[in-house]
């Protein structure tokens, strides 16, 4: 995997000691005239060859994959270029902003035998493999709770009227689409498409600022809460009729569970993040890519449809 790099936010800084951990050398990294000194210095630092500021550079830099980890509303147009050149891309959540533009970015994939895939760590987490194994113990579910609660470092700016990308509607921001979408997809991994959806958000300059959505399954009801004006303890819950697990912290980062059954039976497993929580999804991203194992990347996509449409049903909730 020849890894292009476009943004040099957060998430990345994140990503790059990760990919140096597991030997991926990123081939070009993208960055903007704003970040141009930042984008230098971590070329420099991960020893990326080829340090750009316009992106058809790096679609013509030998590069075969593209990781866009621009802000939200960005994602749909550049990955679609990257598609169109020929490039396997790794989107980061939410994938885009409509479930329109996943299907085709979906299309655009398929037509050209590229993988496609949204960079969301659950998916590939120890714990999460694990405690999906343990749901048939439980017996009928009855209720799930799953929590992201973080105080924004950017939430004290905004309250100041300095609107980040996080926090303009405009470009996708809020909660719902930065933290719950890790709680939607835990939801969609394990009891796929609700049979409705309904979000009750709290707004504050037209963007919610934390949110309760939820899903009906039916006899299952559940709850996603997420939040950037608050901290919270972040253990999800799910509840059936012969037990209850409990999971932390944030989906995003799952390291234990502990399971309880009302027959008396215990089991508490912790210390499962034995990496970075990117590590498990870059690991599994370029065997992905590098075999172009195109069936186990649509079997990820068919999850980001399902998490896609709530997200869709949820955002046009918002008022």
């Amino acid at each position: 995997m020849k890894l292009a790099v476009l943004g040099t936010g957060m998430i990345v800084q994140d990503a790059l000691p990760v990919l140096a951990a597991l030997g991926i050398q990123p081939h070009a990294i993208l960055g903007t005239e704003r970040s141009r000194e930042r984008a230098q210095a971590l070329a420099g630092r991960f020893g990326i060859p080829h340090c750009c500021f316009q992106y058809n550079d790096v679609l013509e830099s030998g590069a075969d994959t593209a990781y866009v980890a621009l802000p939200n509303a960005l994602h749909y147009d550049y990955a679609r270029e990257a598609l169109l050149h020929g490039l396997h891309v790794i989107v980061e959540k939410p994938a885009t902003s409509s479930l329109a533009q996943l299907r085709e970015l979906r299309r655009l994939a398929q037509e050209r035998g590229l993988v496609l895939v949204e960079a969301v760590t659950l998916h590939h987490l120890p714990a999460f493999h694990a405690l999906r194994q343990e749901l048939g113990s439980l017996g009928k579910l009855r209720l799930a709770c799953f929590q992201f609660n973080q105080y924004s470092s950017r939430y004290d700016a905004f309250l100041r009227g300095e609107i980040a990308p996080v926090f303009d509607p405009a470009q996708a921001g809020g909660a719902l689409m930065d933290l719950n979408v890790y709680n939607i997809h835990c939801a969609a991994a394990l009891f796929g498409r609700p049979e409705a959806v309904h979000y009750h958000a709290a707004i504050q300059r037209g963007v919610d600022t934390s949110g309760v959505l939820v899903l009906d399954y039916g006899e299952l009801q559940v709850t996603c809460i997420a939040a950037k004006d608050c901290q919270g303890a972040n253990v999800s819950t799910i509840l059936g009729e012969a037990g209850r697990i409990a999971c932390w912290p944030s989906v995003s980062q799952l390291d234990g569970y502990e399971r309880i059954l009302r027959s008396g039976g215990q089991e508490r497993r912790e210390g499962l993040l034995a990496e970075h929580r990117m590590s498990y999804e870059f690991a599994a991203f370029q065997r992905m890519i590098d075999g172009v194992c195109l069936d186990e990347a649509s079997q990820l996509l068919d999850l980001s449809e399902i998490a896609a449409e709530i997200l869709e049903t949820a955002h046009g909730q918002i008022s």
